[in-house]
């Protein structure tokens, strides 16, 4: 619905991976980069005003970008379970604690539910764990019984970007034209809403909300030196 939304705005949307493209200390734009292509260099530059790196657990690495912009952003591993034939078992999403273990239930309009999810700090692993299975089923079941009759569809793995005190990093960067929207955890589309309408005052040249102000990528920034060496 979002990816509709946009393209009826008139958004262009490019699948490509991209690294920043920077011109005399400035961002000027993105350019496709592919991994082994030689020719990556010459690919086109898409330009722009600014540029808002979002690029989730990835945004610390980001081709071209300088290390005054290279914020402390993590991988969090977190699993999660898809259960069929759950129609009618929950009409809401349920979230509980067992023995000092959280858990949530989701039920889809498919049919389906989703049980998650692990908080790991193992790096960039996508690996899809029997104990993080037995975990996550063992907790719901003890929520809700009957989830044990359900069938196991799925198991995923996936990374969350996390900061080092775990709290998002949106505004603008040492580097002029970049802006950073990242570091949103498990929580990134709860706060989508809040962090667009961030970037649309940002953008835009209008008051910022005090709720925002805690989490300035500031509070990591580098010394001016730095910046300056960053930067060449």
């Amino acid at each position: 619905a979002l990816l509709a939304a946009v393209e009826r705005a008139g958004v262009q949307i490019h699948r490509q991976r991209v690294g920043l493209v920077i011109v005399d200390g400035r961002a000027v734009g993105v350019r496709r980069v592919d991994v082994g292509d030689l020719n990556s260099a010459m690919a086109p530059v898409h330009e722009a005003d600014l540029v808002v790196l979002a690029a989730g657990d990835g945004s610390a690495h980001v081709p071209g970008l300088p290390d005054c912009a290279r914020y402390p952003v993590r991988p969090v591993k977190g699993q999660i379970l898809r259960l069929g034939g759950a129609t009618g078992l929950l009409e809401r999403t349920v979230r509980a604690t067992v023995h000092g273990e959280k858990v949530y239930l989701v039920p889809r309009g498919n049919g389906e539910l989703v049980v998650g999810a692990t908080m790991e700090e193992v790096g960039a692993d996508l690996t899809v764990t029997a104990g993080a299975v037995h975990h996550l089923l063992r907790t719901a079941i003890e929520v809700v019984p009957e989830v044990a009759e359900l069938e196991l569809v799925e198991a995923l793995a996936r990374c969350r970007p996390g900061a080092p005190d775990n709290g998002q990093l949106i505004g603008y960067t040492p580097l002029p034209g970049l802006i950073v929207a990242t570091g949103h955890g498990r929580g990134g589309v709860l706060l989508a809403p809040t962090t667009s309408d961030a970037l649309h005052r940002l953008v835009s040249d209008l008051p910022m909300s005090g709720v925002i102000e805690p989490f300035a990528p500031q509070r990591f920034s580098l010394s001016a030196h730095d910046i300056t060496e960053g930067i060449a």
